[in-house]
């Protein structure tokens, strides 16, 4: 298969959703008492699947795992989208659910106008498609006009970035123009319901229940794009509002701005907001909210955009526990030459433990970084405890300038990490692990995290030893997901890797032991060993004609694929 794909800026539209996009639940209202170590339902009504986010589906079985994508034994449908698709897709009620745009417009008699030059193009605007889950038919979808500041704000033709999330009859997501929204699963069918002033009232449009401007009511400055996949416990819904800096990447015009809210779901009424990190916000905020009970402490744990974690009481918004992810001397540089992060991907709750690792705006390349396991335990945290692994110290240096430098923290939750320098003979990089826009998939105690540059790591949970890593050899901005015995991953350049998951995994580091003498004969035989990887684990390497900017999600025994044009559905026939 010939591919082309076209170049474009890579921004910060996909997370999501970052971004990025999967899940299986189907009702969040009620969060277990105590996350399993490992989940799965039917249906993918949220990113992440459930409250705790890990990308794990432990029912579904004889999931297509070597196909074509236009293989009729497996194909159920496909549908087209717009130019741009990184939001979902989410499955839920019988309804498949996507963030896009309208370069392809299913309104084609409204949704168009004519250009300052005279050519009669799609209207730019963000769009949420809804579609059969059976079928693949289209039903409805709502439509959202660009913002007026333009890119800075609202990246054009990046659509609707974030992750929708679905329970009972209400859809809510994050539109490009930084709202909030709750809508009716079942559209204009069943009559208008909530709010009377859609701007669209036509069968296929979409039936507005409550819309919260996150610009409007707290003066929120979104960098490029909104995204935030909405977190729903009990009656709230908790979401990031995208606060970050401007066009010139330096200047923060809204440091006093939430960064993070809570409403209620019903009515999309003010239930808290916290403006941390406030004015150490670095770039922008695009991450995701989970939710656990740890220790008997019920919380809410949001990523900041000052590469630190928030805990907060889900009630009241009281901050429980913090938690630094960055070395104390690490720098934030503008394009992405620094050495400070913050966080794209979603932290998973397993085992009353926490994952995550830190990343930044694909713009800025790859570069080191680090991956987290955290255990906040009763007896540390409380009142906002700090939790990091180390505590900022300063001293004067000769110059009379602040010298920073870190000890170890005494009240440190951390397990384990994983990560910082290489400084091993023969390492093709100076990092152990690089930024990653991806959120873990953890099962039978073995995790799986990707990077942005393609690599993709397979790791012990409860320790932190590394089993092995896989160069996909093109750039992630989704996350694995596991089912049926197998793992997936896609990347940008259009190809969904397949590997075997094993629960006992065997250990091939690349780098010890070798017995070169020269850079020639150590490649030899690292390049020997990552082959032995790929025998071992890896399935297929599938290819779409379009790159793939989400993650693959599991329901009701279908696969769905979404690449950047087209929705794929895939079930084994047989």
């Amino acid at each position: 298969m010939t591919r082309v794909f076209r170049s474009r800026p890579a921004r910060l539209a996909a997370f999501f959703a970052l971004v990025a996009a999967t899940a299986l639940v189907a009702d969040a209202a009620a969060p277990p008492e105590s996350p399993p170590k490992s989940e799965g339902k039917v249906e993918c009504s949220m990113f992440g699947g459930t409250v705790s986010r890990n990308m794990v589906n432990l029912t579904a079985k004889d999931i297509p795992g070597k196909f074509e994508p236009e293989d009729k034994s497996v194909l159920l449908w496909k549908a087209d989208l717009g130019s741009k698709a990184y939001g979902g897709p989410t499955v839920a009620g019988g309804r498949v659910y996507v963030g896009t745009n309208n370069q392809r417009p299913r309104n084609a008699d409204r949704d168009i106008h004519r250009s300052k030059a005279g050519v009669v193009e799609p209207v730019d605007m963000g769009v949420l498609m809804v579609f059969d889950e059976k079928t693949g038919k289209f039903l409805w979808q709502a439509v959202h006009d660009k913002l007026e500041s333009g890119r800075v704000n609202d990246w054009p033709e990046e659509g609707v970035c974030a992750t929708p999330t679905v329970e009972g009859d209400r859809v809510y997501y994050v539109s490009n123009r930084c709202t909030l929204m709750c809508l009716d699963a079942k559209g204009f069918s069943d009559g208008n319901q909530g709010f009377q002033g859609e701007k669209y009232k036509e069968k296929t449009d979409a039936d507005i229940i409550w819309q919260y401007d996150m610009m409007k009511e707290h003066n929120v400055f979104p960098h490029n794009m909104s995204a935030g996949c909405p977190l729903i416990v009990g009656d709230t819904v908790f979401v990031h509002t995208a606060n970050g800096v401007d066009d010139g990447h330096i200047n923060l015009p809204s440091p006093n701005a939430p960064s993070f809210i809570a409403l209620d779901k019903y009515t999309g009424k003010l239930k808290w907001k916290s403006s941390l990190p406030g004015k150490n916000i670095m770039h922008g905020q695009w991450s995701n909210a989970a939710y656990a009970e740890i220790d008997g402490i019920k919380q809410v744990i949001f990523p900041g955009g000052d590469g630190w974690i928030y805990s907060f009481v889900p009630e009241t918004g009281e901050l429980i526990w913090k938690f630094d992810g960055n070395p104390k001397d690490s720098v934030y540089e503008l394009g992405g030459t620094g050495t400070r992060s913050d966080y794209i991907g979603t932290p998973v709750i397993y085992d009353n433990k926490v994952y995550i690792g830190l990343g930044q705006d694909p713009e800025h390349s790859t570069g080191i970084s680090h991956f987290f396991c955290i255990a906040p335990k009763k007896e540390k945290v409380g009142k906002g405890a700090d939790i990091s692994k180390v505590l900022e110290t300063r001293t004067k240096g000769a110059d009379g300038k602040d010298v920073i430098g870190e000890r170890p923290n005494p009240n440190s939750c951390v397990v384990w990490h994983f990560g910082g320098e290489e400084n091993r003979k023969w390492a093709s990089r100076d990092f152990k692990f690089g930024r990653t826009m991806s959120t873990a998939c953890i099962v039978d105690d073995i995790l799986y995290i990707s990077e942005l540059s393609g690599q993709l790591h397979c790791m012990n949970a409860q320790t932190g030893e590394h089993y092995w890593k896989y160069d996909t050899k093109a750039s992630i901005w989704g996350s694995s997901y596991y089912v049926d015995g197998k793992v997936y991953l896609a990347t940008d350049s259009g190809d969904l890797f397949v590997f075997k998951h094993d629960k006992k995994p065997s250990k091939h580091d690349e780098l010890e032991g070798l017995t070169a003498t020269d850079l020639k004969g150590a490649r030899k035989e690292i390049k020997a060993r990552q082959q032995q990887v790929a025998d071992k684990y890896l399935i297929a390497k599938i290819e779409f004609d379009a790159p793939i900017r989400s993650t693959p999600v599991v329901a009701n025994g279908v696969l769905f694929v979404m690449t950047e044009k087209t929705l794929y559905a895939f079930k084994q026939k047989n």
